[in-house]
C-alpha cells in the first residue's frame, strides 16, 4: 500500500472524527445541564457535572488523527508500514468512538450520585479491547523497524533482528491475550456478573501483560 493511499484513508478517518463530533454536539444539546460524569468500578455514579464534559472525547478523536498525519510517510520503512499503520489507526478510531458513545449514553441515563448505571453494555469496552489486540497481533509481525509504530524499545531500535523476533513473538501473544479477553468477557456475562470490577481487572491485567512480556522477550534477545 502506497503512502498516498494511506493519506486518503487517514483523511476518511479525520472526516469520520469530525462527523462524530458534530453528532456528539447535537446529542449533548438534548441533555439536561447537569448529568452523571463519573462512575466507580461498580458503575455507581459518584459525580455529576456539566453536560459539555461529553464533548471532551469527541474533540480528542477529531484531533488525534491529524496529529498522527504529521508523522505519516516519514522515517525508516514508512512505505512498508503504511498498511499496518492504517489498520491500527482505523481500529483505534472505531474503539474510541464506541467508548465515546458509551459515555454519552451513560450521561442520558438520568441517574444521580449513588445510583447505579444499567450494566447491559458493561462488556463492550473489554470486548472491543480484545478485538483490537487480535487485529494488532495479526499485523504486528509485518511492522518494520521504525520510531513511530510497533514495540519501540532501546533493544529493538538498535537491533533489527531483535525487532523482527520481538514483533513475531508479540503478534502471537497479542492474539492469545485478545482471545482470552473476549472469552473471559463472555464468561463473565454468561455467569451474570453484575459488578464492573472483573471487567476492569481484565482491562488492566491483559494489556499490562502485552507490554511486560514483549519487553522481557526483547531484552533477552537484545544481542541476537
Amino acid at each position: 500500500m502506497k503512502n498516498n493511499t494511506l493519506k486518503k484513508l487517514s483523511t476518511v478517518l479525520i472526516a469520520i472524527g469530525i462527523v462524530n463530533l458534530i453528532a456528539a454536539v447535537i446529542f449533548v444539546l438534548t441533555l439536561p445541564d447537569t448529568v452523571p460524569v463519573h462512575f466507580n468500578a461498580s458503575l455507581v455514579c459518584d459525580r455529576v457535572g456539566s453536560k459539555w464534559n461529553g464533548l471532551i472525547a469527541p474533540v480528542l478523536i477529531a484531533i488525534v488523527f491529524p496529529i498522527c498525519l504529521l508523522f505519516e510517510g516519514k522515517g525508516k520503512n514508512a512505505e512498508k508500514n503504511a498498511k499496518p499503520l492504517t489498520i491500527f489507526l482505523s481500529f483505534i478510531d472505531i474503539m474510541l468512538i464506541a467508548v465515546c458513545w458509551f459515555v454519552l449514553f451513560s450521561m442520558k441515563s438520568n441517574i444521580t450520585v449513588g445510583e447505579k448505571l444499567s450494566n447491559n453494555f458493561d462488556f463492550l469496552i473489554p470486548l472491543i479491547t480484545g478485538l483490537m489486540l487480535v487485529v494488532i497481533g495479526n499485523y504486528l509481525p509485518t511492522v518494520r523497524q521504525n520510531k513511530t509504530l510497533g514495540i519501540k524499545l532501546p533493544w529493538t531500535l538498535k537491533n533489527e533482528k531483535c525487532w523482527d523476533k520481538t514483533h513475531r513473538f508479540s503478534g502471537k501473544l497479542y492474539v492469545i491475550l485478545g482471545l482470552l479477553i473476549i472469552a473471559a468477557t463472555f464468561a463473565l456475562k454468561l455467569c451474570g456478573i453484575t459488578t464492573f470490577v472483573p471487567y476492569v481487572a481484565i482491562l488492566l491485567i491483559m494489556p499490562a501483560l502485552s507490554v511486560i512480556i514483549p519487553s522481557i522477550y526483547a531484552y533477552n534477545h537484545r544481542n541476537d
